[in-house]
């Protein structure tokens, strides 16, 4: 398996160019087309703030610069694209928010690219972040980038945090094209009540699991004293590795946004590049 269709989140922040030129990079490594997508957003304002007695023609110059605006990111992606020596690329418009444009879009994406969300963005649709979001939304992995930090495409030192959940497996199987070339991977498992990992040789199944695809791993069992989020985030911080690879939402979805949990904190403190999948 590789990445052979990669998706990229074409916003109006400062690191979207940025965030283009890794995708470019990652979809020349892997022979893959990109895609860009960004949005109008103009159903999800229709839904969400039209007032009742408003005549949608009235609105028509909004959407009209909603259009364009978006027409020109479009643009612009497709200029970032072409000096990157992208050989196979095109872009997507979508009249939705950025989430559910992305979740649907990713139905035919083998890897989706997004920029981490700021600790005051709002959440989409009341509930998470874009990258969360997404994860929750399409079978496709999520691969947020950390603000302000340059991210190699071919990542050297990976943790795949594992807790023997079904999240977590799918986490490692869809990173499987970038663990193959890491150089040091290792398997951090954190002990505590949530955990699946119950034996040695639950962690030790899935070192070999890896290895027969050709990673090398390391099994380290760690022990928090305090909350696994933190924890995971000073190990990798510690290691200074380049990427971390993840099971978003292992709990009840609406237990970990009411009480915070691994997902979440790990998101709202991004320093390296995590991949999530659900």
């Amino acid at each position: 398996m590789d990445y052979k269709t990669i998706l990229v989140h074409v916003d109006d922040t400062p690191e979207m160019p940025d965030r283009v030129a890794f995708a470019a990079r990652l979809a020349n490594d892997k022979g893959a087309h990109l895609v860009g997508m960004t949005q109008t957003g103009i159903s999800r304002f229709i839904r969400e703030t039209t007032l009742p007695g408003v005549e949608l023609g009235d609105l028509a110059p909004l959407f009209a610069n909603l259009r364009d605006a978006a027409g020109q990111r479009a643009a612009h992606f497709d200029t970032l694209a072409q000096q990157a020596g992208v050989a196979s690329f095109s872009h997507r418009v979508d009249d939705e928010g950025p989430g559910l444009a992305l979740a649907l879009r990713a139905l035919y994406a083998d890897l989706v690219v997004v920029g981490g969300t700021a600790h005051d963005a709002p959440g989409v649709s009341g509930i998470a972040g874009i990258p969360e979001y997404v994860a929750l939304n399409s079978p496709s992995p999520v691969l947020v980038l950390p603000r302000q930090r340059a991210c190699p495409q071919a990542p050297q030192r990976v943790m795949v945090a594992w807790n023997a959940s079904p999240e977590a497996a799918r986490a490692a199987r869809l990173a499987l094209p970038l663990l193959v070339r890491a150089k040091q991977v290792e398997l951090a498992v954190f002990d505590e009540e949530s955990s699946s990992v119950r034996t040695p040789e639950d962690a030790a199944d899935m070192a070999q699991f890896l290895a027969r695809h050709g990673v090398a791993v390391e099994i380290c069992r760690h022990h928090p004293r305090g909350a696994v989020g933190n924890a995971l985030l000073v190990r990798a911080e510690d290691l200074k590795i380049d990427l971390l690879v993840m099971g978003c939402y292992g709990h009840s979805r609406y237990r970990e946004i009411l009480l915070g949990g691994v997902s979440r904190t790990v998101l709202r403190r991004l320093s390296m590049p995590v991949l999530l999948a659900h």
